[in-house]
């Protein structure tokens, strides 16, 4: 037998511009080119006594000849073999010993130009042939190819070592099995002499793949290649795979698993340890791994993918503590609902694309810190992106450390996130967190969502677009959780019934580029301080309620507004105030639309009412459009009102009015 090894090398030479003067003229010659061109194969495996035959014929010159010089770099110890022709293009040896051969081509034009390249063959003394289980302690060396001709198991607590640069070829359907309990394979290579798995027949999904079930401390592939494996399903329960792991520990480091018929590496339960390091993952024809929840994070940042492909995660629960690092040119896939029970960290750049229906659901007791950068987010999305591709994130830890920052969350509310919950990007139950620069876009439903007055959470310099619902469906005792430079484009935060927080004082923002939208009526149990140019649009029946103190202080050039969310007469019922607290001032505000129920008990409809003997000052006001009356005042009841500069505008009755 033959092998044949093709070289190409190349230089390029190119001849300087050279000035000749004569008697009467000058003339100047053309630029010479001098190209000299040799390509060295892939590293190829031959046998002792196999004759290799080396090609350096694709080496060209412009004009003139070539020189050729074979010579061996290195060859093993013990080896006397020369080069046959070793000035001729065509050249060939025999080896003699088993190892590495590395040869040398160098190539000139004659005239001082050279360049060269050079190859490795690998030289087998053997072929050994493996049909049987292995059940005592083996060992596999260098210099000997492994030929698996079937189905093999690592059984009875046997230790299989492979030492550094070992070929191991499996035919078709073939597979080695690292069986439960103390069976151990150590296969550990070194950077210059990588161990392999591969097929006879390099062909995707040829042979079956490396399953390990033993929990052996011991078992390691280290600076390999696994091949064109992933013919058939590993097993019950199992697809196709390079490396099924199950219920087992294995180091892997400096790993390439390429050319899988399917995944590249997939588990089937959570009970898997396998710490990665420096891995590649190539043209894989599944996804790159196939992996329990609680197992992402064992692959590093400083593995390399090829750009197609997910890591993707299936459903239940964390097991651990765990960081999750951005990969390499590819994202994470999830494809259930799943809990995160631990503290999980989420390093910047990290991205996660989610099936229908899939999402996150952060328990109590737990902590999620996702904090990316401003040029390197973490995304949370759909893997369609259109709205309602997944379920959403369910925030409901009371942890103080939850964060998510410079972060994009994006197509979300596929289905009720739980109950009483509706579709959504993201809830907030009984929790805490802080939102900073994060992007809730393209929602089938709101961007986020709570149900009732038990969490705490900021919302920082966020933006909102593009959902279907409001941006925001909170209680009263939230509003003060959005500060004024979160962008809301045009959409608004939605407040549904309920009462502020009963002490304390709070401000409410204006809201950048959005609106207030209360859905219910809502009571002022503390001090509420609202900025200029604060806008709030009332719903049907709704009513606000101040019971403490209300400090709206606008300005002659951005009012505060309280208007109807729709602009109809009585489109709500108006603002009653019931404290007597001489803090209570509403200065460039302006009240539209009101009028549409009685604002108490023995008080009529109105924009304004001013109850009991409360107190409100009124320096600037606008008051406009009411179903009924303007300003009501009960100054029997010794209601006070102080007011200035008043405007009226189209109040069906009087514009105020006192009994």
């Amino acid at each position: 037998m033959k092998t044949r090894l093709s070289f190409k090398l190349m230089t390029l030479f190119i001849a300087g511009l050279f000035l000749f003067t004569a008697c009467e003229d000058d003339e100047t010659t053309d630029d010479v080119d001098v190209t000299v061109t040799a390509e060295a194969v892939a590293e190829t495996t031959v046998n002792v006594e196999e004759e290799v035959l080396l090609d350096g014929s694709n080496s060209t010159i412009n004009s003139g000849s070539l020189e050729f010089s074979w010579t061996f770099f290195s060859k093993p110890d013990g080896s006397n073999v020369q080069i046959d022709d070793a000035f001729s293009p065509m050249a060939s040896f025999v080896p003699d010993v088993a190892g590495e051969y590395v040869v040398v081509l160098e190539v000139s034009d004659g005239n001082g130009e050279t360049d060269q390249d050079d190859v490795t063959i690998e030289v087998i003394s053997d072929v050994v042939e493996i049909t049987d289980d292995i059940t005592t302690d083996e060992t596999w060396t260098a210099g000997t190819l492994y030929r698996v001709m079937n189905s093999v198991s690592v059984d009875n607590g046997a230790k299989l070592i492979i030492e550094p640069g070992v070929r191991i070829e499996f035919v078709q359907d073939a597979g080695l099995s690292i069986g439960s309990g103390n069976s151990v394979l150590v296969a550990a290579g070194t950077e210059e002499k990588q161990i392999t798995f591969t097929g006879v027949q390099e062909v995707t999904g040829f042979w079956r793949g490396i399953s390990i079930f033993s929990n052996s401390v011991e078992n390691e592939i280290s600076h390999a290649q696994i091949r064109y494996a992933g013919s058939t399903s590993a097993g019950t329960y199992f697809e196709a795979a390079a490396l099924t792991i199950d219920r087992a520990k294995v180091q892997l480091s400096d790993v390439t698993i390429a050319n899988s018929g399917q995944y590249g590496i997939q588990t089937r339960r959570d009970e898997s340890e396998f710490p990665m390091q420096n891995m590649t993952f190539q043209e894989n024809e599944g996804d790159h791994a196939y992996v329990h929840i609680s197992q992402l994070g064992y692959f590093d940042e400083a593995s390399v993918f090829d750009g197609a492909g997910y890591v993707t995660a299936y459903g239940g629960g964390t097991t651990h503590d765990m960081t999750i690092s951005a990969l390499n040119d590819a994202k994470y896939q999830i494809v259930n609902h799943v809990d995160f029970e631990h503290e999980i960290v989420i390093n910047d750049g990290a991205i996660f694309e989610f099936g229908p229906d899939a999402g996150i659901v952060v328990r109590n007791g737990s902590v999620i810190k996702a904090n990316g950068t401003e040029s390197n987010k973490i995304v949370f999305t759909g893997t369609s992106k259109t709205a309602g591709a997944w379920r959403g994130i369910h925030i409901g830890s009371s942890s103080v450390d939850n964060i998510i920052e410079h972060a994009e969350i994006s197509y979300g509310g596929s289905t009720n996130m739980a109950t009483y919950f509706d579709k959504t990007n993201m809830v907030i139950d009984n929790a805490n967190i802080t939102l900073r620069n994060v992007s809730f876009t393209g929602s089938a439903g709101y961007g986020i969502e709570t149900r009732r007055n038990g969490s705490d959470f900021s919302v920082e310099n966020c933006v909102f677009d593009d959902n279907a619902g409001s941006h925001m469906f909170i209680h009263p005792e939230q509003i003060d959780f959005v500060d004024n430079q979160t962008n809301f484009n045009g959409g608004d935060v939605e407040i549904y019934r309920g009462d502020t927080e009963e002490s304390g004082s709070e401000t409410w923002s204006n809201l950048n580029n959005g609106v207030y939208y209360f859905s219910g009526s809502v009571s002022i149990d503390n001090t509420v301080t609202i900025e200029p140019g604060a806008f709030f649009e009332m719903g049907t029946d709704v009513r606000l309620h101040v019971n403490n103190v209300i400090k709206a202080e606008g300005t002659s050039d951005n009012w505060i507004v309280f208007s109807g969310r729709s602009k109809a007469k009585g489109a709500w019922d108006g603002i009653l105030v019931t404290s007597s607290s001489v803090e209570n001032i509403l200065d460039y505000v302006k009240i539209e639309y009101g009028g549409g129920g009685d604002l108490a008990t023995y008080m009529d409809a109105g924009n304004l009412g001013v109850y009991g003997d409360a107190y409100l000052s009124a320096p600037n006001l606008e008051i406009e459009k009411s179903a009924a009356y303007g300003i009501i005042v009960r100054v029997t009841r010794d209601a006070i009102f102080n007011g200035g500069n008043i405007s009226y505008l189209s109040n069906d009755l009087d514009d105020f009015y006192t009994y």
